[in-house]
């Protein structure tokens, strides 16, 4: 039996031009307005001292510096899913081009808009001393980095095919893997400051880390053809 062709590497469409410029403009205008700032946020991924300091400044959520690079983060990682799903041909989602991207950034966005939500219900309900807030930081800062390292390989995986689309893809998973291992295992340290039982820590962490991305693929679900 002949093996199946693999489709054409060339994932590149028109309208993922403006896309690649709003995402270089908001990299650019981060690194130029607030450069210090943003070393400083990056630096609190790895210092824990640092990042308890940001924290107290309300840094993570509300700067505007924050907020842009969540954004970058969505458009990133929605054009890796979009090229991912473009090659592996996985047309389970009925709508085409910008429109499938403009879903797939909407419902990755809503996912942690919903994980936020459900992080303060849960505050409120187990009287959170900071484990939740604290976790929180840390995986949204991760998050914030991803999108930065993301750009260049999702770019050629797109456009230039360096490599070949199947390596691209494995060494984005691989990358993807290790800043996740490195998220949980920062939490897990924020967390052993705390004197509270493992069993809320290991809930905490299902709760926000699992949850809201099962109701995301249930949403998702309905929208197979």
């Amino acid at each position: 039996m002949e093996p199946i062709p693999r489709p054409s590497p060339n994932l590149f469409e028109y309208w993922m031009l403006p896309v690649f410029l709003v995402i270089l403009c908001i990299l650019a205008y981060v690194r130029v307005a607030y450069g210090k700032r943003l070393n400083r946020l990056y630096s609190s991924v790895i210092r824990i001292q640092i990042l308890r300091q940001v924290m107290r400044e309300e840094l993570v959520f509300t700067h505007r510096a924050s907020l842009l690079l969540f954004v970058n983060f969505v458009l990133v990682v929605s054009l890796l899913v979009y090229a991912v799903m473009a090659y592996w041909q996985w047309d389970f989602i009925e709508v085409q081009g910008l429109k499938r991207y403009v879903f797939i950034s909407l419902a990755i966005a809503s996912t942690y808009i919903l994980k936020l939500l459900v992080a303060s219900v849960l505050r409120l309900i187990f009287r959170d001393p900071g484990i939740i807030r604290e976790y929180l930081y840390v995986a949204f800062l991760v998050n914030k980095a991803a999108g930065i390292l993301l750009f260049p390989l999702v770019v050629g995986l797109i456009y230039f095919n360096i490599g070949g689309v199947d390596n691209l893809i494995f060494g984005v998973m691989v990358l993807l893997s290790i800043l996740l291992l490195y998220r949980t295992i920062q939490g897990l340290v924020l967390c052993s400051g705390y004197t509270i039982s493992w069993v809320y820590i290991i809930l905490y962490l299902c709760t926000l880390e699992i949850m809201p991305f099962l109701i995301a693929m249930k949403i998702l679900n309905r929208e197979i053809v």
